[in-house]
This record gives C-alpha cells, structure tokens and sequence, in this order.
C-alpha cells in the first residue's frame, strides 16, 4: 500500500512539473521576438513575401546551410509544409549566411524540391544575434515559427514536430 501510495505521489509530482516547465516554456515564447532578417541577397522566391514580423502572417524561418546534409534532406519536407499551410497565412523563409554563388548551385540542384523563399544575409548579421548573442540556436537543421503577432511560438529541429504545431496552430485559428 505504501509503495502505491508513493508511486502516485512521484506521478502527480512529475505531472506537475511537466506542467510548470510547459507554462515557462510558453510563456518565454509568448516574450521572445527576433531580430528582423538582415537580407543582402535574395536567392529564391520574390521580396513581395518576405514582410516583418506581427505583420499577420506565420512565419517559419528555416536555417540553412549547403554544408548541412540534414538542412538539405529536410527541405523537401519543408516545401510540402509551405504549400500546405500558404493559404492559411504561412511563410516559410530559408536563411542562409554563407557564400551566395555556393547556395545557389546548392539550390539549383535542389529544384523544384526547394519551392520556398530563401535569403542569405553575407553579413552574417541575424545569425550572430541570435546564435551568439541570444542563445537560440541549439543546432542545424534549426527553425522557428514567429506568430501572426510577431513572437517565437516554437522553435527546434524542423523534422521533429514542426509539421503537427503548425497543424494544431492553424487548427486553433
């Protein structure tokens, strides 16, 4: 009985901490908001998508490297998630920061399986902010989706559960 008792005891403990981790989790999302894209080339896609952040568009920004065999192998996954969520007010916006000559040869291999926005900033200046100055980024592939309202509402591995968030988002909308 009192091994029961315990056990239940140590369930309710970890059920509530899931839950008071869950609501820090989300209530930082709900206050971060990132720095805009500093953008000097754009590789693919048209300017007329690209707007600013709490504009009323989702946005997925996607980071993306030619050196990243995860990055390249997630991006035909990511096309689908663009063209299934464009009508609900997705953009989904690769970045990338290395030499443009080298991504566009990258991309142009991809064709059609890269169907998405992709700006690259030679400055390198977005990504310092928030990989050295912010502490964000926890690896490549690495994506975050910034509300209608303009804050990081998810952020992680775009395989890893990118696809049902957005799913559940525009669900709720």
């Amino acid at each position: 009985m009192t091994i029961i008792i315990l056990v239940s005891k140590l369930v309710k403990l970890k059920i509530t901490l899931l839950v008071f981790i869950g609501s820090i989790g989300n209530s930082f999302c709900q206050e971060l908001k990132l720095p805009e894209l500093n953008i000097t080339e754009l590789i693919k896609g048209s300017e007329d998508d690209i707007g600013y952040w709490g504009d009323g568009y989702v946005y997925v920004i996607d980071l993306w490297g030619t050196w990243c065999k995860p990055c390249i192998e997630g991006v035909p996954k990511l096309t689908a998630i663009s063209k299934k969520y464009s009508s609900q007010g997705l953009r989904l916006i690769g970045y990338s920061w290395e030499d443009p000559l080298k991504v566009e040869r990258v991309v142009s291999k991809l064709g059609s399986d890269m169907d998405y926005i992709l700006v690259n900033d030679s400055h390198e200046k977005f990504i310092k902010t928030i990989a050295e100055e912010m502490e964000l980024v926890e690896g490549f592939p690495f994506a975050f989706v910034i509300s209608e309202q303009g804050f990081v509402i998810w952020k992680g591995n775009p395989k890893y559960g990118l696809d049902e968030f957005l799913k559940k988002h525009f669900k709720n909308q």
